[in-house]
């Protein structure tokens, strides 16, 4: 069984108390949103399906409802609040629907989507062969599943200090892109295509940082971090020594982007399911 990673009511307790702040400290959301919508134009989609998945206020949905008119949109995402504001800003004539579901157990048939589209949710995914599978199963064969995520290079500078402090966990464990492409390729679906971007964001100060991941539900919800207080004067080393990277009035947060898309192939559907042929079942001796 794989290691669970997070705490999922944290993540959920989290999302729900950033729902009404997300938006104006959604900048890294925007940006990589903007750039799967880029690339998925590049793609001939029709799709009468699609699942916008970690929806979180539902910007994408409203993407894809505007782009396929005839496409049912379904917005999935762990916080109930988030899915509250996501109603708030669409139409009532738009053909969305709001759905609080876990990656792990998605409430769809097998076989019954044509896009899956996911902006920055697989960093709070606890089990990523699980979670492809999932995509693998309720995806047709030929819909595509379409993504963006972070890379072991993002937030560096942040964990490089805090493993100088303590032994807790402070930073999501980003997966490599290779490592992603080979889980893709195991969970059945089939041709991934990965790249890689980097994206710097600067910040007036440090303050001004954690008001960003504390707005948009970011803050650490890892199992292995410190579970009571943070020390005062662990927090004080922290910042003390990320004071010194401050240059001209800026901090600068480093992350790696990664972006990817794979189809669906409707192979090995469901990882609890086997197939066999019943011509090589045999009665036992009595």
């Amino acid at each position: 069984m794989t290691e669970q990673i997070f705490f999922q009511n944290n993540i959920e307790q989290r999302s729900n108390a950033a729902a009404k702040t997300f938006a104006k400290h959604d900048f890294v959301h925007h940006h990589c949103r903007n750039d799967l919508i880029e690339r998925m134009k590049l793609i001939n989609l029709s799709p009468k399906t699609a699942i916008d998945l970690g929806c979180a206020i539902g910007s994408s949905s409203r993407f894809l409802a505007k782009h396929f008119k005839q496409c049912r949109i379904f917005s999935v995402d762990l916080s109930q609040s988030m899915l509250i504001e996501s109603r708030k800003k669409r139409s009532v004539l738009a053909r969305i629907s709001e759905i609080q579901a876990s990656t792990h157990s998605l409430p769809f048939f097998n076989n019954s989507v044509d896009l899956i589209f996911t902006n920055l949710l697989m960093p709070w995914v606890d089990n990523l062969p699980l979670f492809f599978a999932e995509i693998n199963r309720i995806l047709k064969k030929d819909g595509l599943f379409i993504f963006s995520t972070l890379g072991p290079d993002s937030l560096q500078n942040i964990k490089s200090i805090w493993n100088k402090i303590d032994d807790y966990e402070h930073v999501n464990p980003f997966i490599d892109m290779h490592i992603i492409g080979d889980l893709i390729l195991k969970s059945g679906l089939g041709d991934p295509v990965l790249d890689t971007d980097k994206l710097t964001i600067n910040y007036k100060n440090i303050d001004s940082f954690f008001t960003d991941i504390t707005k948009t539900g970011a803050r650490n919800c890892l199992r292995n971090r410190n579970h009571g207080l943070t020390a005062k004067q662990k927090l004080s080393m922290f910042k003390t020594t990320l004071e010194k990277s401050i240059i001209n009035n800026q901090l600068s947060i480093e992350l790696e982007l990664i972006y990817g898309h794979a189809w669906g192939n409707n192979l090995n559907s469901n990882p609890n399911e086997f197939s066999v042929d019943v011509s090589q079942i045999k009665k036992l001796p009595v």
